[in-house]
């Protein structure tokens, strides 16, 4: 691993700390801060509900924590959040698209879930061990 790869996997587990964290201490309260964009109006008045997601998405923040230490051993857990959040969040644009004033989630909890997914895609651990880190391209040629 390069000195670049290095620093770009040091830049990953720090960005897997703070979204662990983030899943951990700010999610929780994202329902009721902009209940437009995270709160789903059906099931109506369902807190069971949130409370099973917030639940899930801690636990993966512990997980994540946990895992920043060494993310090219907990590589899976990275593919796991990857494609999590690509399917939650394509089930939750169909949602917001086909359920009347439901489309605050399209500014709200969607683009945060494809985002998370981006980043983690173009920042994988396994992508970094091979020196293709961001802004560098698999098969080219170094620059002169």
């Amino acid at each position: 691993m390069s000195a670049d790869s290095g620093v770009a996997m040091k830049r990953l587990s720090i960005f897997m700390i703070v979204v662990g964290v983030s899943l951990i201490v700010l999610l929780p309260f994202a329902f009721d801060v902009w209940p437009a964009g995270f709160r789903w109006s059906h099931p109506h008045g369902h807190p069971a509900y949130e409370r099973m997601i917030v639940a899930i998405y801690m636990s993966l923040g512990v997980c994540l924590i946990a895992a920043a230490r060494d993310p090219l051993k907990h590589a899976i857990l990275i593919d796991f959040t990857i494609l999590s959040s690509v399917a939650h969040g394509g089930v939750m644009t169909y949602d917001a698209i086909a359920q009347d004033g439901e489309l605050a989630h399209l500014v709200g909890d969607v683009p945060l879930l494809l985002v998370l997914a981006v980043v983690l895609v173009v920042c994988h651990p396994k992508r970094l061990a091979r020196g293709q880190g961001a802004g560098e391209v698999s098969g080219s040629a170094p620059a002169d």
